[in-house]
């Protein structure tokens, strides 16, 4: 049997991209024509840092290898591998790697979305797209004008669109969200471009008006079940008295109460038996042991007709809580079909694509083709394909690559590496059981050619497992081990095989680590705050004491929020830090003056803006004024002008607009006299990028702006020496010395929408649905999507949990939130300490040595010193002439520009030193 097929399943820190480079490297060794076969093998990744760091990988081990230097271990793994000789390797190694430095472009490593694009331009006229299609990356670039496109629509006078479109807002407000319809539709109207909803929105959205007809059969239907369940009520009280049944009848009561006092009652959040209740009857515990016989005689006898009312009740629910969820988003469901319809013609009109539909266009083409077709079609043919993050890979990610990855099993290798621990990005579309069930096509009914490809997968097919650990010291290693084999107990049957080979070797890690988790807070003192408290107190301590920097220490958050709540924290306490999420533009005192300057610059009667201006100069310049009074001042133009002549600031309203947008922010910078910070020069740069790409509007900057103000954050360089704060999400792939979870993730997703096939249901009129997340699931059509939902969240949330106790290199702190006095189930709630109380229930939990010191490497690099920049104005250092001759010799420009090819010719032909006087 062939192995061509191979799979490694990974662990953190095993080394996974050590693997896929000397993959590559070993395949180009062995090819026929080796000095080019490189150009036959595809590595994919999913984003262009992974893609850059592997170039520089497969680069780096192959120049070093053409210097007959080992560098890694990589001879050793290589001889093994291609059975070569050292000295043929260093050879082979030399020719590849002048070859990949001067045909650089041809280097087959790239991202998953790269290769796609170049498929989709390949099959533009079988996808019905224009050969000179405008990519767009950002999917708000599209779906802004199209709501906006939408909302021109609404009429005052009402009608179906303008009356959904309503609803729609008020069931938002409803549920607690936000009032601004255009954001609502904007936000809802990602849907559209998620993957994994295209099975239940490609040609199955209804109309507005058919949404509504379906609205009014559901509200029919509801009202004839809720009809139904006073009758049972009143049935089973009258069954009751007939036979002398009473609350003493019954254990504790519950069943007599539920029918007599909750069943029918206005709140039908009642109807619904307790867990408790449920428990009684599925057990047939009708009655407390300690009953009178003729009680539990009575009850024996009526148990059938008693069960027969409990089924009766339970079905009536199962319809009423099916169709109460499926009305709850009917205007979201009509909605998105309308705004799929506002999309397309926006699209259409401006001839854009954009890069998340693509993989759906191509699935239908390549998916339906043999290979040989593809390739023809294509102009190349990859004889090996090498997949990283595969536990990331989306349904249609995959399916559209599997016809050109089966065909290459026949004559070349292909290697797929995952570790489905690692899978949080299902958000994404990331699909971790597609990798856990290979060689295995999950959820691949429809491909045509399924049967051959997984035929052939199974043939070829290898598995191997990383398990070593490279990048944890031992005790980090070995408690990570005990961890999660007790934590992984939580998850369903069905998908524990994704934590099978969670444990790793520790026999290669270095001794020590250390392991600190703790929890806090109480009645009186909020967790939250106590943990902040403790941070501080143990960076402090770790800097001071054990020979760590602040940039070998690094906080894993749940969310950005929390993220900017420790960045806020750690710099009030002195501690300097580094954080994409926390240091928003919008946190700059300056950066929020400018934009208010320019909304009056734009809007002279915005006294908001006004304001905002006038309490910034009442903190530098006019402290000495009364705040309340300067309020009152700048309502009138005329007192504005004041406070701004007072504080010596000379606004030329008229002249400033003249200028384009970036000269006139750094007019503004100079008026005002801005002492530069960080967050200033990043300011600058937004507004340069965006005067670049869309042009000097004010107002459609501002408009920008107000889309971004809660993402677009200052970027400090790697190095500095500050405490790294990120989300789990942005640690994924890095490694750190000591490595901090704080806080208890409560501000997770408690809910999530997912849509389900309804074709089945309601009479057949409503073939999908949108619905949200609830405990009354249980009882309704959808019972097993809500199972399946809940079981992911708690993979999602496992995952994360291990992607974040996996980064630490020496150091782990967890400092989470004490357990609730109410434990029942709590384990699986999917908070951070509920998986703490699976793993114990006495806290602390200290192991290692906390005196441990570093033994920092200290890295000699190159530094020069940037002196601060003049805010000089360009008009006065830059003089402009308007003649030629005054600046250049016209009449011999000819020959100086015949001197200037003659020597670059010359240079060109020069490889080596002594060849000089032979070209020359």
């Amino acid at each position: 049997m062939s192995q061509n097929f191979q799979i490694y399943r990974s662990s953190a820190g095993s080394g996974k991209t050590y693997t896929l480079a000397l993959s590559f490297i070993a395949l180009a060794l062995k090819g026929d024509r080796y000095e080019n076969y490189y150009r036959k093998i595809l590595a994919v990744t999913f984003t262009n840092k992974a893609a850059s760091e592997m170039k520089e990988r497969v680069l780096e081990y192959l120049g070093s290898l053409s210097q007959s230097k080992d560098v890694d271990g990589v001879l050793a793994w290589l001889i093994e591998e291609t059975n070569f000789s050292a000295d043929k390797i260093f050879e082979r190694s030399s020719v590849i790697h002048k070859h990949i430095l001067h045909n650089y472009a041809d280097l087959g490593i790239s991202t998953i979305d790269k290769f796609t694009y170049k498929i989709v331009r390949t099959f533009a006229s079988d996808l019905d797209l224009s050969h000179n299609f405008d990519l767009e990356m950002d999917n708000y670039k599209i779906i802004q004008p199209a709501v906006a496109l939408l909302l021109s629509r609404m009429s005052d006078a009402g009608g179906e669109l303008s009356n959904t479109l309503v609803n729609f807002a008020l069931q938002k407000a409803e549920d607690g969200k936000s009032t601004n319809i255009e954001r609502d539709l904007e936000e809802f109207a990602q849907q559209l471009f998620k993957e994994e909803v295209v099975q239940f929105t490609t040609g199955k959205l209804l109309t507005v008006s058919q949404c509504m007809d379906v609205k009014k059969d559901l509200q029919k239907s509801k009202k004839d079940i809720t009809q139904k369940v006073i009758v049972l009520a009143d049935k089973v009280c009258t069954f009751f008295n007939k036979n002398g049944l009473a609350k003493e009848h019954f254990k504790s009561g519950t069943f007599y109460n539920h029918f007599t006092q909750k069943v029918g009652s206005d709140d039908d959040a009642n109807w619904i038996p307790s867990a408790t209740l449920r428990g009684y009857v599925k057990k047939g515990e009708w009655y407390a042991e300690s009953k009178k016989q003729e009680i539990k005689d009575l009850v024996d006898v009526l148990q059938p007709q008693l069960e027969q009312f409990f089924t009766e009740l339970l079905d009536l629910l199962t319809q009423y809580n099916s169709v109460k969820v499926v009305l709850k988003n009917i205007y979201a469901i009509a909605v998105l079909n309308e705004l799929m319809q506002a999309i397309k013609e926006f699209k259409k009109e401006n001839n854009i694509e954009q890069i998340s539909e693509f993989n759906k266009k191509i699935h239908k083409v390549v998916t339906k083709q043999p290979s040989s077709f593809i390739y023809e079609r294509l102009g190349e043919r990859y004889n090996h394909y090498l997949i990283d993050e595969f536990q990331d890979t989306s349904l249609l990610q995959w399916q559209n690559i599997l016809p050109l990855v089966t065909d290459s099993l026949d004559y070349g290798k292909s290697m797929l590496v995952g570790d489905g621990k690692q899978s949080i990005y299902r958000w994404r579309a990331g699909e971790v059981e597609q990798f856990s069930k290979l060689p295995q096509i999950f959820k691949g009914d429809d491909l045509a050619f399924k049967s051959d490809w997984e035929s052939k997968l199974h043939f070829h097919y290898t598995a191997n497992n990383l398990q070593a650990n490279y990048r944890s010291r031992k005790n980090i290693t070995e408690f990570n081990n005990q961890f999660f084999e007790k934590t992984k107990d939580l998850l369903a049957l069905d998908i524990q095989d994704i934590y099978a080979n969670h444990k790793q070797e520790s026999k290669l890690a270095k001794e020590g680590g250390y392991v600190h988790i703790e929890l806090f807070g109480d009645t009186i003192n909020d967790f939250k705050e106590l943990i902040l408290q403790k941070m501080v107190a143990e960076i402090q301590k770790i800097t001071t004491l054990n020979n760590y920097t602040y940039k070998d220490i690094t906080v894993l958050c749940n969310s950005r929020k929390s993220v900017a709540l420790v960045a806020e924290n750690l710099s009030a306490n002195g501690i300097p830090v580094i954080t994409n999420e926390g240091l928003l533009l919008s946190k700059s005192d300056k950066a929020n003056t400018l934009i208010a300057i320019l909304k009056y610059l734009q809007n002279q009667q915005d006294t908001i803006a006004k304001v905002v201006v006038a309490e910034y100069l009442w903190r530098h310049n006019l402290s000495h004024e009364d705040l309340h009074e300067i309020h009152l001042e700048v309502q009138s133009s005329k007192g504005f002008f004041s406070v701004l002549k007072r504080a010596n600031i000379h606004l030329q309203r008229a002249s400033l607009l003249q200028e384009p947008l970036y000269e006139l922010v750094e007019q503004i910078i100079r008026i005002f006299n801005f002492e530069e910070d960080v967050y200033l020069g990043f300011f600058l740069d937004v507004v340069l990028a965006y005067a670049e790409k869309e042009g000097s509007s004010i107002s459609e900057f501002l408009h920008w702006w107000q889309d971004r103000i809660d993402k677009e954050a200052i970027v400090i360089p790697e190095g500095t020496n500050a405490v790294q704060i990120m989300t789990i999400h942005k640690s994924k792939g890095l490694a750190f010395e000591v490595v901090m979870i704080p806080f208890n993730w409560e501000d997770r997703k408690k809910t999530s929408d997912i849509w389900v096939a309804t074709s089945t249901y309601f009479n057949k009129q409503l073939p999908t649905a949108l619905i949200t997340t609830s405990a009354q699931l249980e009882l309704s059509y959808f019972k097993d999507n809500y199972q399946k939902e809940q079981d992911m969240s708690l993979l999602d949330s496992l995952n994360k949990l291990y992607v974040a106790m996996t980064r630490p290199k020496e150091r782990l702190y967890i400092f989470s939130k004490n357990f609730p006095k109410d434990l029942k189930g709590y384990e699986k709630k999917g908070n951070l300490n509920s998986f703490l109380y699976k793993y114990a229930s006495e806290f602390p939990i200290i192991v290692g040595d906390s005196e441990m010191m570093h033994q920092s490497k200290n890295k000699l690099k190159n530094t020069f010193s940037i002196t601060k920049r003049k805010k000089l104005n360009w008009k006065d250092v830059i003089s402009l002439k308007h003649t030629a001759e005054e600046i250049w010799d016209t009449e011999t420009s000819a020959t100086k520009r015949d001197w200037g090819k003659l020597l670059h010719l010359v240079l060109s032909n020069i490889n080596y030193f002594y060849q000089k006087e032979e070209v020359i």
